[in-house]
Formats: C-alpha cells, sequence, structure tokens
C-alpha cells in the first residue's frame, strides 16, 4: 500500500506530488495529519469473550465493544489508503467508493455511540445495547448463514451518528448539521450509475458534435476534490473513538489491549 507510514511518520512522496500537481498541497497536509492520529490507535489484539455469560453482562459489553472498535478501525484505515491510492491511479469510480466506504465505518462507529448514551440515559438497557452490537458485528443478508441476524442499514446508522456527532463532538455549534449524512448523498451520486458518474466518462465537444470518451484519462477537478470529503469521515471517526472506552462499564484487569 503506498500511502503506509515507516516508523518515522514521513509521508510517502508520491501521494504528495500528486497534491501538489493539482494545487491541494493544504489538503494533503490535513490528510496526512488525521491519518497520523488514526496509526497509532491500532492494537494486535483483545480477549475474547468465548464463555456463556448473559447479554448485557458488563465484561462482555465491554470486551465486545473493544474488539468491534478496532474491526472498524481496521477499515477506516484501508479505506482511508484505498482512496488514495485509488486516486494515484487515476481511478475516480473507486476512489469514490472507498471514501463513501469510510463515512459508512464512521456511521457505524457513531450508531455505537449513540446507543452507549441510550444506555446511560437509560433509554435502554445494557442487554438490549449488547444484542445491537452483536447484529452490528454478524449481521448479514448471506442466505448461507440463515441464523445470521439482519445487518444494520446504514442510512439508519448514519442518521444517529449525525446526531450523537451533533450532541457530543461538535457540541455548541448551533444547529444541528448532517456532517455525515449530506456528503454520504453526495459521494452517491459518483459511486451509482447517476449523471456525476457518468460523466466521468466522457467530454463532450460541441464543435464537431462528439462525445470524447476518456479512457486512460487523468481525472478533473471536481472527481479528484471528492478527497476532501475524508477531512469530514476521518476526524470525527477519530474523535468518536477515543469517546467510546469511556462510556463502558469497568472491566479490571481484562482491558489491557496487547499493542
Amino acid at each position: 500500500m503506498v500511502w503506509r507510514r515507516s516508523g518515522s511518520g514521513m509521508p510517502i512522496e508520491r501521494h504528495k506530488g500528486m497534491f501538489a500537481s493539482r494545487g491541494k498541497s493544504q489538503l494533503f497536509d490535513e490528510l496526512s495529519e488525521v491519518y497520523d492520529r488514526l496509526l497509532p490507535r491500532r492494537e494486535k489484539s483483545r480477549p475474547a469473550v468465548l464463555d456463556d455469560c448473559d447479554f448485557g453482562a458488563p465484561r462482555r459489553v465491554r470486551d465486545n465493544t473493544m474488539v468491534y472498535r478496532q474491526v472498524l478501525l481496521h477499515r477506516s484505515i484501508l479505506l482511508f489508503e484505498g482512496s488514495l491510492d485509488a486516486a494515484a491511479d487515476e481511478n475516480a469510480y473507486s476512489m469514490a467508493l472507498s471514501i463513501r466506504g469510510h463515512f459508512e465505518t464512521t456511521a457505524a462507529l457513531g450508531y455505537v455511540h449513540y446507543r452507549l448514551a441510550s444506555v446511560q440515559m437509560k433509554n435502554i438497557s445494557a442487554a438490549e445495547f449488547d444484542e445491537g452490537l452483536s447484529a452490528q458485528m454478524l449481521g448479514t443478508k448471506d442466505k448461507s448463514l440463515p441464523d445470521a441476524p439482519d445487518p444494520k442499514h446504514v442510512l439508519t446508522m448514519l442518521e444517529y451518528a449525525d446526531k450523537t456527532v451533533n450532541k457530543h463532538v461538535v457540541i455548541g455549534a448551533g444547529q444541528p448539521l448532517p456532517l455525515l449524512t449530506d456528503p454520504y448523498n453526495w459521494l452517491c451520486e459518483f459511486c451509482h450509475p447517476n449523471y456525476h458518474s457518468n460523466a466521468i466518462a466522457i467530454d463532450v465537444d460541441k464543435s464537431v458534435p462528439e462525445f470524447r470518451f476518456r479512457f486512460e484519462q487523468p481525472m478533473r477537478d471536481i472527481e479528484f476534490g471528492l478527497l476532501g470529503n475524508l477531512m469530514f469521515s476521518a476526524p470525527l471517526f477519530v474523535d468518536i473513538f477515543d469517546l467510546i472506552p469511556k462510556m463502558l462499564p469497568e472491566n479490571s484487569n481484562r482491558d489491557a489491549p496487547s499493542n
């Protein structure tokens, strides 16, 4: 992966030059900074809850939440890297899909935070949170796994993630803002075969007139600029990530990760 960092934390020059050539050096610096916030939060392992214990048991709630938090961090980092790799390859479709996937990852983490806050406010029980978390971790539409729960709908998670972000992260900002939902919907225009996605493939020469297909052509500025949307999703991911452990029940000596 060309975006991976060495121990010194120096960025890969291929990516830095790509941003500089488009007059986006400031965006590169901003993305570099948030990427450096993601990496130190990785862990090598977490305790597994293999014995029988009831839904809502403090140890089960804490351990499973901390495991899922790392699962989402893994996805967040690789989608971040994938977005930049796709941009370097001038692949606007893969880039937009990776960025949108990053928003879905932040939405999933935000939904976990929203549900934990609901436990604290006694709107739901710890058992209800635990069952919902299991559905997030194990949910699938794969018919070969008939006993698996249905997955959570991404638009639902986005909605509740925006609520928790406005209440617990962007505090005092006035009217609630759709900080995840609005950029996500914009990214969908480039991920679905809609107008903006279709326009990636063609230029129009009205003097002929003719459509010219853009095979092996570099991305235009509107497409490259989609990378800026990572500056909505990635910093919010880090902020939510850091809030979650403080909301979990104490777990005595089982909370130390292996780094």
